[in-house]
């Protein structure tokens, strides 16, 4: 029988990769408007406050994921898709203020919030499944 070296969470491992690579371009887009001041770039971001929260958060959703990943327990689909859809939603939030600080619309509201219930609900959940496993 084949046994599943990724104990079934390989989506953890793909979205880690996913969401450190927007990290790393977020860095590159923080270098060329807090460091270079490039006129361009400043139009794109308007605030670059909401750039850095956004490069941050992708940075710790990667840590999380990874950590995850790493502990080979095996998580339901239930819990990891949660995970993995709100690893990128969270960040993409502050990304989305970054370029347009004053929306405040309706489907961006809709969208934060799902993003924030689908992330707490997976994590909470995986940190439980966790903790039950250490038990053991």
């Amino acid at each position: 029988m084949n046994e599943d070296k990724h104990a079934g969470n390989v989506i953890l491992l793909r979205t880690a990769c996913i969401t450190l690579l927007l990290g790393l371009v977020l860095a590159w887009c923080l270098v060329m408007t807090r460091g270079l001041k490039i006129p361009y770039m400043l139009n794109i971001f308007a605030s670059t406050e909401n750039l850095l929260s956004g490069h941050l958060d992708y940075l710790m959703m990667t840590m999380l994921l990874l950590g995850f990943y790493a502990s080979k327990i095996r998580l339901p689909k239930f819990v990891i898709w949660p995970m993995a859809l709100g690893s990128i939603g969270n960040p993409t939030a502050f990304l989305v203020l970054a370029i347009s600080p004053k929306i405040h619309s309706l489907p961006y509201m809709l969208f934060l919030y799902t993003t924030l219930s689908l992330t707490t609900f997976g994590f909470g959940m995986a940190a439980i499944k966790l903790l039950r496993y250490s038990l053991k």
